[in-house]
């Protein structure tokens, strides 16, 4: 007879794949909290950081258990770290990647994802759609239909039970058929360092907006990117299907990093030097809307 193998329950928001290649040279993470003083940089392993005890997990009203969206994302990140990997080699070695149909069918829907499964990001979407009063409302409805019924309408947690679930359905739903076709309509900006000095950091609310220099010295409006590995970050291009590698300077690296850290509440990096800089001059300003 086999062991029966208890479910997951930590559950990173940010992908272990992804950390991995932001770590030091001992395989561990710098990593900074708000809550620590600034200039208190600490260390740890990437299976401790960015993650949440039963984050993705739905329970029913029966308390039976549903992991099938931590499930999803577990296989998503095995396909993320090979398209990863395989973005990374090509660019450091000078080329140009060369996306085909399943390429960006995958980048897609794993960009669509992975900006709105961390807490910071669900909270603030949460703040934006009313979340709460939409769910005590529901709550007040289920309570109704449970006392006409004859059954206790107090249950224990009733109200924790559905806000949870109410956010891991809203994770687990699909981009809208609109949603695709504007991502259809975009390429791939790839940024890349090539200073083996400087590196990008990752923050606890996938994502960040910074403008960047265009041709002749002019600035760009805030534009979106994400760091997928200490030396690479991707955003979206506003060419259908084409891809771009552009190079960043020391300049455009630290405003790509201020974005990051402004917007976090916990960042981390291979550089104790760099985290301990951010968190003496960078204030937090929230999640705001992404351009």
């Amino acid at each position: 007879m086999t062991k029966k193998q208890n479910p997951p329950r930590r559950h990173h928001f940010i992908p272990q794949m992804m950390l991995r290649h932001f770590t030091n040279e001992k395989g561990q993470l710098w990593f900074w909290r708000r809550d620590f003083a600034k200039g208190d940089i600490r260390t740890n392993a990437t299976q401790n950081l960015f993650v949440v005890n039963d984050l993705y997990t739905l329970v029913h009203p029966d308390g039976t258990e549903d992991i099938a969206l931590e499930t999803f994302f577990a296989d998503m990140e095995g396909a993320g770290a090979k398209f990863i990997d395989d973005l990374a080699a090509i660019v450091r070695n000078g080329e140009k990647p060369d996306l085909d149909k399943g390429a960006w069918h995958f980048w897609d829907h794993f960009f669509y994802y992975h900006l709105k499964r961390a807490p910071g990001a669900i909270a603030a979407f949460a703040e934006q759609m009313d979340f709460d009063d939409k769910i005590a409302a529901t709550v007040e409805k289920i309570r109704a239909t449970r006392a006409e019924t004859g059954r206790d309408p107090d249950e224990a947690g009733l109200h924790a039970r559905v806000a949870k679930n109410a956010v891991i359905v809203a994770q687990a739903a699909a981009p809208s058929p609109e949603v695709l076709a504007q991502f259809e309509k975009m390429g791939l900006a790839i940024y890349r360092i090539t200073d083996p000095a400087r590196s990008f950091i990752v923050g606890d609310v996938p994502g960040a907006a910074a403008p960047f220099r265009l041709p002749g010295g002019r600035w760009s409006r805030k534009t979106l990117f994400i760091p997928l590995t200490s030396d690479i970050a991707v955003g979206q291009l506003a060419r259908t299907r084409d891809v771009e590698i552009i190079e960043v300077d020391m300049e455009q690296v630290r405003l790509m990093n201020e974005a990051t850290a402004a917007r976090s509440t916990v960042i981390a990096g291979r550089s104790e030097p760099l985290l301990a800089s951010l968190s003496h001059h960078i204030g937090y300003v929230g999640v705001q809307p992404l351009e």
